[in-house]
């Protein structure tokens, strides 16, 4: 409870100071989904290629918080705003017995939160959760489900230490980070790997220990590899890891203090986020090069980058392949992703500076959308996604002198294409269309040159067929 405190008293000074100096509206308003306070998005440069996806954020520090569709445009398509003051982080798109689900970690507090993943259909709707297991909480930074129906989950506990090699009391105490593999069905442990077994204390950059636990080590990704075994990225290390699934045993480090590899120019980073391997082995990793830490703000470089680095196993070299930064510059503190796509471009999600950048085979920024400060999203993700809640489309009515205007929305539907506006004298009376418009954002405003006193929509897809049907709502 001490950690979660001065970790969120901490946090909650930083973004309170942003806010006040942050004279923008943070918040979008919709007609027909009057609940919702989705964030602002702004957009700017061009989309090659809608295939590779939607994109998939979570809104922290907003009004409302939680997981955000969006679409590669900047226009809103899913927001789940999540009750009692609960956050979303890491939301992503992955495969469950043979089917593609929705996931997130949801709970509360900020870096190692409490709460649990959870798993959503294509309507939005509860599969199930995952939680930590053998006395450790599911924390906010990782969340693979495997082919075997089990879940790779970063967990944490403050443990009883002694830190006097480090600085610190001899009976202290360390936030000791767990990779658990949990089965999804049962919330069985299948296997457990901590980090102060297998790391020494004299490898983080944390510094000396405070009054609170120590965080030497902070585990932020995990990723089951190809050849059964596991990669994690250890933030406080500087430092990525190949762990022996078997053993445990580390098989190499990239990064840190005790590198296996050698690091040519600019493949070093500091604080990183969302280490993964690519199937052709090469190394994508999010280098923030910053850190908000107990002794305060550090900062290693002057703006963060995504990394793809190549690694020879043989010669032990690691060489940077390509370096993507952000225009206009950023430098992140906490959090981050970089996720190849399948068309060759690149996606960075800028963690702690609320932006969303693609990149091409070439590196050049091709678009970027950002929340307004002091927003911030975890990791950013894109995906193929389809969605439809089993709720009715949305609408408010407004009248005017000569008609009225219609306003329509659908929250998590993808695939309208247009909007049929129908009219009737009653609500149980059979409506007649008056108008149909081309949907233009999450929310469409329409005018119709009727004055019947009930009026509904109808969500139409690409071929004409209807989606759905609204409530007929008096005028």
């Amino acid at each position: 409870m001490a950690l979660r405190r001065a970790l969120g008293l901490a946090l909650g000074i930083a973004l309170l100071t942003a806010a006040a100096a942050s004279a923008q509206p943070l918040t979008q308003t919709f007609r027909s989904a009057p609940s919702l306070r989705a964030p602002i998005l702004s957009f700017s440069g061009s989309v090659p290629d809608v295939s590779a996806g939607d994109i998939f954020v979570d809104a922290q520090n907003s009004l409302q918080a939680g997981p955000m569709i969006i679409s590669p445009h900047g226009q809103l398509i899913w927001f789940d705003p999540l009750p009692n003051d609960g956050v979303a982080r890491n939301v992503e798109v992955q495969r469950y017995r043979g089917r593609s689900v929705l996931t997130f970690w949801q709970g509360f507090g900020h870096a190692f939160g409490v709460g649990h993943d959870v798993l959503l259909d294509h309507s939005y709707q509860m599969i199930t959760t995952v939680q930590g297991a053998n006395g450790y909480t599911a924390d906010t930074h990782a969340f693979q489900i495997t082919p075997q129906g089990t879940a790779l989950i970063a967990a944490y506990a403050a443990v009883p230490a002694d830190l006097s090699s480090v600085g610190g009391p001899r009976k202290g105490t360390l936030v000791n980070g767990a990779v658990q593999e949990i089965d999804i069905a049962t919330g069985a442990l299948r296997w457990q790997w901590s980090t102060r077994d297998h790391i020494p204390l004299s490898a983080s950059y944390a510094g000396r220990p405070g009054r609170g636990a120590y965080d030497a080590y902070h585990l932020n990704s995990v990723q089951q590899l190809a050849n059964g075994n596991v990669l994690v990225s250890v933030r406080n290390t500087w430092a990525l890891y190949e762990l022996d699934k078997q053993t445990g045993r580390i098989v190499w480090t990239l990064g840190g203090k005790h590198s296996t590899f050698r690091l040519g120019p600019g493949a070093g980073f500091e604080w990183q986020h969302d280490g993964a391997m690519l199937p052709d082995g090469t190394i994508t990793v999010f280098d923030d090069g910053a850190a908000l830490t107990p002794h305060g703000l550090i900062k290693d470089e002057p703006q963060s980058r995504g990394l793809r680095i190549h690694l020879d196993l043989e010669a032990r070299t690691a060489t940077l392949l390509r370096a993507y930064t952000n225009s206009p510059p950023l430098l992140s503190q906490s959090q981050g992703s970089v996720q190849a796509l399948s068309d060759g471009n690149t996606f960075v999600g800028w963690g702690s500076q609320p932006y969303f950048t693609e990149f091409g085979r070439d590196g050049s920024q091709l678009f970027s959308i950002h929340f307004p400060t002091p927003l911030q999203s975890y990791r950013a993700f894109r995906y193929p996604w389809w969605g439809q809640p089993p709720v009715r489309p949305a609408i408010a009515v407004a009248r005017t002198r000569s008609g009225t205007r219609v306003y329509a929305s659908w929250n998590g539907t993808t695939g309208i294409a247009s909007w049929r506006v129908l009219a009737a004298p009653s609500a149980t009376a059979p409506g007649s269309a008056v108008g149909q418009f081309k949907r233009t954002s999450f929310e469409t405003s329409m005018w119709v040159p009727s004055t019947q006193p009930f009026v509904a929509v109808q969500a139409l897809g690409g071929d004409g067929h209807v989606l759905g049907t609204s409530a007929a709502v008096a005028r």
